[in-house]
């Protein structure tokens, strides 16, 4: 070894001590906040179960909006947004619409949830679904259900954390003290402070979340050059096949390179691991069913649990119009985007760097089976500029990864104590007793999960992927239990338990169960498993409560009305905005086929087609780029009008009163939710759904 090599070993190992030293600062300093905050939640909670479980029901609009974005998003999506994008290019940048399409399940839910929660004093779901259906066993699926989905997503996002530490440090730190260690720090708020520790610390979480995907974002900007210089480098390479997945085919329209095209609106094929989808698996269907089925993550009883809390039903506006919708799609269709796609072009993908197409080389090479890594790569980038943003931007990750694990661990464990502990084993537990519990059930979790993260990291990934279709499926209960008496109990369970199974027969799960004997693979059909456990769900459903129905055996109906008719007496649409429902439906379903569903295939081309140059790309950018931002300002303004002008999340029309009596069923006549005529009188929605239905299939197969 050289003198020179010699001095820059030692100045690369003096570098690695400096960014060490300044992660473990900010980490130290994170979790000073942490401790702080579960110090002082504790004082505050200790004398009721609704302050500790649920802050006494009343946190504020603005603590709730960044709470709760988080929560929902930053673990879920801080990682695996920009390295999928940077895989599959701009076909997955698609899925970015669940900045819609979870705002648009909570818009439908959380009022009349948390009206029923004032109501009866629910403090989790499951008492919520016992009382409404009467049915033990409802409550004990969501029980079962909490479990595991709680544990495996856990478990991802402890180990995505000590991952991260043992990357920064070079392997100074291993992934599994890493993990064990800082997940401590998760541990003591939530089981000290209870869910008045959770929202202060997502606060600042949000805003590290928010902080770290813009600022990796700038980064990757300040490397790339401007607009234009990353347009041109994009459409140098939209001219040849470099790709994850290669061409299209003629799928979608035309024969474009798939990282810059959906790979049509549906492909016949079996699915992920028989016969796969030519150019890529992100069709319109795949990107549409996948977005529904992300409603999974406000639909099951983890976040249901957050509607309870609220101080007013106005509350959630704020977290789906401007949290939700504004916010995580800012970050996920422009910063998430760029990131991905940039990284590309600064030398992480290999075929670009051999073809000469990348602006810069700063990025090692990373093969599709580690994209995973790129997010690390990124912020690493700094190593040269400013060490402490790298220790301050790995920090955000961290706390991003924490909100949703955090989340998930409070509600998981309040469940548990409330739905089945408390329920079945010990009904006349006092408070003290119940408290202790609830903090040994999360401690139980907390070591199950870091023990799968630490030694069964196969099964952490297979449940995990799971998980939000597995809760996607309590949309038929819920609708059941907030729109619909005549959805039965029968049905609702059925159809629950159903789904749950298809839903593992479509996974990578479904072929390990069957020895691989199964004829289709994941997601067959390129529709996502989700909505598949859905359509069985839904089928068999409709069908026992018709056929219960028409028998007249559900001697359960006049309970179930009473929930109804409270609902409908306090929550209704303002007199003089009942002429808005039809517009409401129609731009709702325009929206949904356009905008995240089958007609995003126009996009392909509308701007430009992607292999015709820069200077025929209209908006300077792909053009299924510019579609897709434009129907997410479209999302936006869909998401605000259904909340705001059809009074889905305002406040109800009179003060909701524990002792306020229900009105007569002949009361009430005239006073039907509109919601329930859905379908009557509107048959010209369907007759245009049909006709841009046709105009799709005949762009997509004849022109």
């Amino acid at each position: 070894m050289n003198q020179h090599q010699g001095v820059v070993l030692k100045y690369e190992r003096d570098s690695m001590s400096e960014k060490s030293l300044w992660l473990f600062i900010f980490i130290l300093l994170y979790a000073a906040f942490c401790f702080f905050w579960g110090v002082r939640g504790s004082t505050y909670n200790s004398d009721n179960p609704e302050k500790y479980y649920l802050a006494n029901k009343n946190i504020s609009s603005w603590v709730f909006f960044f709470a709760a974005t988080a929560a929902t998003f930053a673990g879920l999506t801080v990682i695996s947004q920009t390295s999928l994008i940077f895989n599959d290019g701009f076909q997955y940048v698609g899925t970015a619409f669940i900045a819609i399409t979870v705002p648009l399940g909570s818009i439908f839910f959380f009022k009349r949830q948390w009206m029923l929660s004032r109501k009866f004093g629910y403090i989790t779901p499951g008492e919520m679904y016992y009382d409404y259906y009467k049915s033990d066993t409802i409550r004990v699926i969501s029980v079962i259900v909490t479990f595991f989905i709680a544990i495996p997503l856990l478990a991802v996002f402890f180990g995505a954390t000590g991952y991260l530490v043992n990357t920064l440090t070079e392997g100074y730190v291993s992934r599994e003290l890493a993990m064990w260690v800082i997940s401590t720090i998760v541990l003591f708020y939530v089981t000290r402070g209870g869910f008045k520790s959770i929202v202060s610390v997502g606060v600042v979480q949000s805003w590290l979340y928010f902080f770290s995907v813009i600022s990796l974002g700038i980064i990757i900007y300040s490397f790339v050059g401007d607009i234009e210089t990353f347009g041109k480098a994009l459409a140098k390479v939209a001219s040849t096949k470099i790709s994850s997945w290669g061409n299209t085919s003629g799928y979608g329209g035309g024969d474009y390179n798939g990282y810059f095209a959906l790979p049509g609106v549906i492909q016949w094929v079996a699915g992920l691991g028989k016969n796969e989808a030519v150019g890529g698996p992100w069709t319109a269907m795949m990107i549409f069913t996948f977005s529904i089925s992300f409603m999974g993550i406000v639909l099951s009883p983890s976040f249901s649990m957050w509607s309870f809390s609220a101080k007013h039903p106005k509350v959630f506006s704020y977290y789906q119009v401007w949290g939700s919708a504004v916010v995580i799609g800012l970050l996920l269709f422009i910063f998430s985007t760029y990131q991905g796609i940039g990284a590309s072009l600064l030398g992480a993908n290999a075929d670009i760097n051999n073809n000469g197409l990348a602006i810069k080389t700063l990025l090692p090479e990373v093969s599709n089976n580690d994209h995973s890594l790129i997010i690390y790569h990124i912020i690493s980038l700094m190593d040269k500029n400013a060490l402490w943003l790298t220790g301050l931007l790995a920090v955000g990750l961290i706390a991003a990864l924490q909100s949703t694990a955090a989340a998930f661990l409070m509600t998981s464990g309040s469940i548990i104590t409330r739905d089945l502990y408390k329920a079945y084993v010990n009904k006349n537990i006092t408070w003290e007793k119940e408290l202790a519990a609830a903090r040994i059930i999360m401690l139980l979790i907390f070591l199950a999960s870091l023990y799968i993260a630490t030694f069964a990291k196969p099964a952490m990934l297979i449940f995990s992927g799971i998980a939000i279709s597995i809760a996607f499926q309590f949309v038929m209960v819920l609708l059941g239990l907030v729109w619909f008496p005549w959805i039965t109990r029968g049905a609702a369970i059925f159809g629950l338990v159903i789904g749950i199974i298809i839903v593992i027969l479509t996974e990578t799960i479904g072929q390990q169960i069957s020895g691989n004997r199964l004829p289709w693979g994941r997601w067959p059909l390129t529709i996502h498993s989700g909505v598949w456990g859905l359509l069985f769900n839904v089928f068999i459903c409709f069908s026992i409560s018709a056929f219960s129905n028409i028998a007249k055996i559900d001697i359960y109906r006049s309970h179930r009305q009473k929930f109804h008719d409270f609902l409908n007496e306090h929550m209704g649409l303002h007199p003089s905005r009942t002429k808005l429902r039809s517009f409401a439906y129609v731009i709702a379903l325009i929206w949904l086929f356009f905008g995240v569903g089958p007609g995003q295939v126009i996009g392909n081309n509308f701007f430009g087609e992607p292999g015709a140059g820069y200077d025929a790309w209209i908006l300077k950018i792909p053009s299924i780029w510019g579609y897709q931002l434009i129907w997410w300002l479209f999302g936006i303004g869909l998401i605000w009008f259904l909340a705001s002008k059809m009074d889905l999340s305002t406040l109800p029309n009179k003060p909701i009163q524990t002792n306020d009596l229900y009105k007569k069923s002949d009361e009430v006549q005239g006073e039907v939710n509109y919601i329930d005529k859905v379908g009557t009188g509107y048959g010209w929605i369907l007759i245009l759904i049909g006709m841009a239905i046709f105009s799709i299939i005949f762009y997509v197969y004849f022109v």
